[in-house]
């Protein structure tokens, strides 16, 4: 039963992508480094942990539509022209297995010279490397269901499910989680889920509550969340893939079943960079009352 209220849980902050299996198994990496730029959606130039803010090199081009083109300015205020959702995109990541507990962890910024710093950049004895992808909505099951769905991403993969999502000048909204297979789970969204509203900029906030109906493995089921999200702070993110100026996102998530004594509540602090998206995300244990996380149930970073 605790599954099915984690299904809204998975996605809570997810940006554009969900895990996907790697694609030379779990514990396996790139070739080279060459053979990882080519299984991210946009050219990765960051090799070294060690580089500093000033030897990254310039935000890469990355479409924000069909035409336009992503520019960042770095300016700590993030524009729907500065966020890319491209169609069979891949990118690599460094994430703790499924249903292990990384700890510790520190969620707290760093106070340095140049501003607030995460160092996300050591290895785990968890990390595996995970590629999420992008997928186009077209020809699938669901298509006709959820027909202004911009794109879908796996976001469980033990059970198979997607994330069905919509993208637009002023948000990016979760419509539905569904299955692979046809019919078997087809959870709608009431309102949709506001992932993310444009421009994202420090101080800015939503809340917001959502009924969750339809079916769960064949089975009806009706939930109630409620999200709360916040741009809290600003400043440089460590990462395996590099370090990036990027915006912090807390979103607080307390889920419950209508007529049952389930509940969950779960923190999220999702780290956004101009143009690159997702560049780390902290997820917390279940019912966890630390403000600042030092342990996760997700540790999430932008691999090579």
């Amino acid at each position: 039963m605790l599954r099915k209220t984690a299904i809204v849980v998975l996605l809570t902050a997810a940006c554009a992508g969900g895990e996907v299996d790697p694609r030379e198994g779990p514990d396996a990496a790139p070739r080279d480094a060459a053979d990882a730029a080519l299984q991210q959606d946009t050219p990765r130039d960051l090799t070294s942990p060690d580089a500093t803010s000033d030897d990254l090199p310039a935000l890469p081009d990355a479409p924000a539509g069909d035409a336009a083109v992503c520019q960042g300015n770095r300016d700590n205020v993030i524009a729907r022209s500065e966020m890319a959702f491209l169609l069979g995109a891949s990118v690599l990541y460094a994430v703790n297995r499924m249903g292990t507990t990384v700890e510790p962890i520190n969620t707290a910024a760093m106070a340095m010279p140049s501003g607030r710093v995460w160092d996300f950049s050591a290895p785990t004895a968890q990390d595996t490397r995970v590629l999420d992808e992008v997928l186009s909505p077209r020809g699938q099951w669901w298509s006709s269901t959820y027909a202004d769905a911009t794109f879908a991403t796996v976001i469980d993969r033990a059970t198979n499910l997607l994330g069905v999502y919509r993208v637009s000048d002023a948000a990016l909204e979760l419509l539905a989680t569904v299955s692979t297979e046809a019919n078997r789970t087809n959870l709608r969204f009431t309102p949709p889920v506001a992932v993310l509203r444009f421009p994202l900029r420090v101080g800015a906030s939503w809340d917001q509550t959502v009924m969750g109906a339809g079916t769960y493995n064949f089975t009806p089921l009706a939930n109630t969340t409620r999200y709360t999200t916040v741009i809290d702070s600003a400043g440089e993110v460590w990462t395996p893939a590099g370090r990036f100026p990027a915006l912090r996102m807390r979103t607080d998530l307390d889920q419950s079943i209508p007529l049952t004594l389930i509940r969950v509540t779960r923190k999220t602090y999702t780290f956004i960079a101009e143009c690159w998206g997702v560049i780390a995300r902290v997820t917390s244990v279940d019912n966890e009352t630390a403000e600042e996380l030092r342990r996760a149930s997700e540790y999430r970073r932008l691999g090579l």
